[in-house]
C-alpha cells in the first residue's frame, strides 16, 4: 500500500497490465556491427539497439570510419575490433550483452564462431 501512495502517478503503476505479454520482436536483418541478424523492420529501426553487440543503429552514418553519436563516438570499425575483442561495442558494456542465438547467425558472416 506504502509504494501505491508513494508512486501513484507513474503509467506502470496504476495502469491495467494487458491481458498477454507483447509478441517478442524478431530481426530480418542483420546489424551493421556484428552481422547477427538482429534488426527488424527491415534494417529501418532507429535507434534499435542489437541485443548482441549493443550497436545502437544510426541511420546517418556515412561510413565505417564516421563517429557514431549514438555509440559514443566509436566508428563501425572500431565497434566490431571490440565486438571480436570482448564480446560488445564496449567492454563495460558486455554484461548487457547476450550471444547470438541460432537464427541470427543466418545472415552471412558474422563477428561470432
Amino acid at each position: 500500500m506504502e509504494r501505491e501512495k508513494n508512486f501513484r502517478y507513474l503509467p506502470e503503476v496504476n495502469a491495467p497490465q494487458p491481458a498477454d505479454p507483447p509478441p517478442p520482436v524478431v530481426g530480418d536483418s542483420p546489424c551493421p556491427c556484428c552481422g547477427c541478424l538482429t534488426i527488424p523492420n527491415g534494417g529501418d529501426a532507429i535507434a534499435y539497439i542489437c541485443p548482441v553487440c549493443l550497436w545502437e543503429i544510426d541511420p546517418f552514418l556515412t561510413g565505417e570510419e564516421e563517429p557514431s553519436d549514438q555509440n559514443h563516438g566509436l566508428t563501425l570499425r572500431e565497434a566490431r575490433d571490440n565486438v571480436r575483442r570482448c564480446g560488445a561495442v564496449l567492454e563495460r558494456l558486455r554484461p548487457y550483452a547476450r550471444p547470438p542465438e541460432a537464427g541470427e547467425r543466418e545472415a552471412g558472416p558474422t563477428l561470432f564462431p
